[in-house]
């Protein structure tokens, strides 16, 4: 294949996120425990076929260990998710205390970072809270090639040289860019040698905490909204398989008080059941057109159900936490229990 021609593929591969989904299309099956990985593999991605709601993120994340050949990279990614992580009961994040600037840094990181960004809130709650601050002297070896990885790092302050064996100096990292989680997801030697060019700060996260919120909570997660599903009174007729399924289809978002998180007349292509706080439904010049809906109660099922815009606005009243579900996603999983969802909507909203 010619350099052009490679080129091209590349570019198609970017252009289409399939790395990435590929990657989060594994990582479902091995999250259900499924007997049949594969139809969980193909049913992710049937959502990526048609009526895609929106764009994906922008992929500018951070430089993973030392930016090492694409090659390698690539097979090592199809390992990420290779083994279960088993967390010890009684292990508990450690807390640092950070003040707000340093918390906001963090998150933000997080979000743009790989293997971050696709966790839930609380989850990068409790990575932010787990990261040590270290600082570094001119000359500091952060890190070194071929060495055992014992820590995942963000730099906050300074930059930082990173070289490779052979290939003397690849880049210069600065504020931001983080560093050495590929050694510790595979239990492999560093990948390069991140020098300190003079005074400089980041943020450490142990190996343990990484391994077990980044790889091994999703585990408790899904117990966790396997529980919360069983006791949603219009889900209670779902199969077990189903309920696992949906568990490990949920995303959890956060809103704060006064958000809207739908609005009348928008597009619907997303179903919500709430998980914590409280929201108010309201329509324009009939104010709230139904009771305050609370923990385990839902909304957004109706532009679904019908595919009609948002009949009304939703906005959370308190601090909110909720699981949301895909247009495809509900369909396939929700479409038997369609009369069940409309009769508890209306009398819920009479």
């Amino acid at each position: 294949m010619g350099e052009a021609q490679l080129q091209a593929v590349k570019d198609y591969i970017a252009k289409h996120n399939l790395e990435d989904e590929l990657s989060n299309a594994v990582n479902q099956a091995i999250k259900l425990d499924s007997d049949d990985p594969f139809r969980v593999i193909s049913d992710y991605l049937r959502q990526f076929a048609k009526d895609k709601d929106e764009e994906e993120e922008d992929d500018d994340d951070v430089i993973q260990e030392g930016d090492e050949p694409t090659m390698q990279r690539n097979v090592r990614r199809g390992q990420v998710v290779g083994a279960k992580v088993e967390a010890p009961k009684d292990w508990k994040p450690p807390k640092y205390p950070k003040d707000e600037a340093s918390n906001l840094f963090l998150k933000d990181a997080l979000q743009k970072n790989k293997l971050a960004k696709f966790l839930s809130p609380s989850d990068r709650e409790d990575l932010v809270d787990a990261f040590q601050e270290k600082k570094f002297s001119d000359g500091d070896q952060i890190i070194k090639q071929g060495d055992a990885g014992d820590l995942f790092y963000i730099l906050s302050e300074g930059e930082c040289d990173i070289s490779i064996a052979g290939k003397g100096t690849v880049m210069r990292a600065g504020k931001g860019v983080a560093f050495g989680e590929l050694a510790l997801l595979h239990d492999a030697p560093r990948a390069a040698t991140c020098t300190a060019m003079g005074a400089t700060t980041a943020w450490a996260l142990d190996a343990i905490s990484f391994k077990m919120i980044l790889m091994g909570k999703s585990q408790t997660d899904q117990k966790d909204y396997i529980g919360f599903i069983e006791h949603v009174p219009i889900l209670k007729d779902l199969s077990p398989e189903s309920v696992r399924e949906m568990a490990g289809s949920l995303k959890e978002q956060d809103f704060p008080e006064g958000a809207n998180i739908i609005c009348e007349g928008e597009e619907g292509n997303d179903f919500y059941i709430i998980r914590e706080g409280e929201v108010k439904c309201t329509k324009v010049g009939m104010g709230e057109v139904s009771r305050r809906l609370q923990r385990g109660d839902f909304f957004g099922e109706l532009a679904l159900l019908s595919k009609d815009k948002r009949a009304a606005t939703v906005t959370a009243t308190t601090p909110t936490r909720l699981l949301s579900l895909k247009r495809d996603e509900f369909t396939r999983l929700l479409g038997p229990l369609k009369d069940i969802i409309s009769e508890t909507a209306a009398h819920a909203r009479a």
